[in-house]
């Protein structure tokens, strides 16, 4: 083969090669440490209100809260922090307390439904991996899975109570939020809640609901929702200042 052939061989395919459309390959989004910064002391605050279906925010209806790490105790064989949330309307304040520890993949939180469903016969407490802490985003778990049957007494009769709650969560996104302090670059987290009460096999009951959270590295949770419904409405929260030790 004479040179020139080979040499004009060679520009063929290096132009060929050149020409192909390179493939970008996106990084793969991980989940980053420290979403939740614990220790006793931090405190978050925020100023909230009620919105509708569309999100939109339902005049009047305006709150202040606040999320503070009060300390850490001995609890079911773990060593939790005490967290106090605390919504303060017009009408009043309502508090609520959390457990939660971080160990391995996961936030892990206490749950108790015993008073929640107030069914005699009825227990269910345990640690539940609430946030997962590693990993790569959009990735669903299970937070909590029950399917139980009691018997209950009714109209004279005893019968099979069957309840199903089933609880899962994700951190499903990266994105830039505008909260009252400012923008940050947060992670939502998104809990779906399901659940189902049938006696004899008959259901008597169902509910949903969701909840997200979007949480800002070294700083926490920066914002909060839960979405209304064609009953209720929702509850937004954004954050308006915060204490981190």
């Amino acid at each position: 083969m004479k040179p020139k052939i080979i040499t004009s061989l060679l520009l063929l395919v290096f132009l060929l090669f050149s020409s192909c459309k390179k493939e970008t390959i996106s990084p793969i989004e991980t989940i980053p440490q420290n979403l939740f910064p614990l220790r006793t002391g931090n405190a978050w605050f925020y100023t909230g209100y009620q919105i509708d279906t569309a999100g939109n925010k339902i005049s009047g209806t305006e709150f202040n809260s606040s999320t503070t790490i009060v300390g850490q105790i001995q609890f079911e064989g773990k060593n939790p922090f005490v967290v106090i949330d605390s919504l303060k309307y017009q009408r009043g304040t309502e508090i609520d307390t959390l457990l939660i520890y971080l160990e391995g993949d996961y936030l892990y939180a206490w749950i108790d439904l015993t008073n929640t469903v107030s069914i005699p016969g009825f227990v269910y407490k345990r640690w539940v991996p609430f946030i997962k802490t590693t990993g790569i985003l959009n990735e669903p778990y299970t937070i909590l899975n029950l399917d139980t049957t009691i018997i209950v007494t009714t109209g004279g009769q005893q019968l099979p109570l069957n309840i199903r709650v089933n609880i899962t969560g994700n951190i499903a996104l990266k994105e830039e939020i505008q909260t009252p302090l400012g923008k940050f670059v947060a992670y939502k987290f998104e809990a779906n809640v399901a659940g189902s009460a049938s006696i004899g096999g008959v259901t008597v009951g169902t509910f949903t609901s969701k909840n997200y959270i979007w949480l800002s590295p070294g700083i926490g949770p920066v914002k909060h929702e839960t979405p209304a419904t064609a009953i209720q409405p929702g509850i937004r929260r954004e954050l308006s200042n915060y204490r981190i030790g």
